[in-house]
């Protein structure tokens, strides 16, 4: 049995990483990650101020959520608010740890031994 979730969990994230690539948002950032549960395009997410960064070439480009959903940038959906990531989050959000690697997101994963 591995020692690690299947998903990707918020200690997978270099938060270092983020904050550098220009990801700070309000000083006590909180990262984690969930995906459209129709076309399956990863996001991050900062929980603290509920901001979705919607392109992890640029992160910039936000979405402010507050107990509201958004239409997905990849397929046009609407991604209806919901408990997106955390202990509570629905399995149709949660990303697992390979596909993650396969995303444009991987650069913010600390690596697993």
């Amino acid at each position: 049995m591995s020692l690690y979730s299947d998903f990707v969990e918020e200690d997978d994230i270099n938060y270092e990483k983020v904050l550098e690539g220009g990801g700070r948002n309000c000083g006590d950032e909180d990262f984690a990650v969930f995906w459209c549960p129709f076309c399956h395009r990863v996001y991050l997410m900062e929980y603290e101020v509920d901001t979705v960064y919607t392109d992890a070439h640029d992160l910039t480009q936000r979405i402010p959520v507050f107990n509201s959903g958004f239409a997905c940038v990849a397929c046009g959906k609407e991604v209806q608010a919901d408990a997106w990531v955390g202990p509570r989050a629905k399995k149709e959000f949660r990303v697992r740890y390979e596909e993650m690697l396969k995303s444009d997101w991987a650069w913010i994963l600390n690596k697993r031994l």
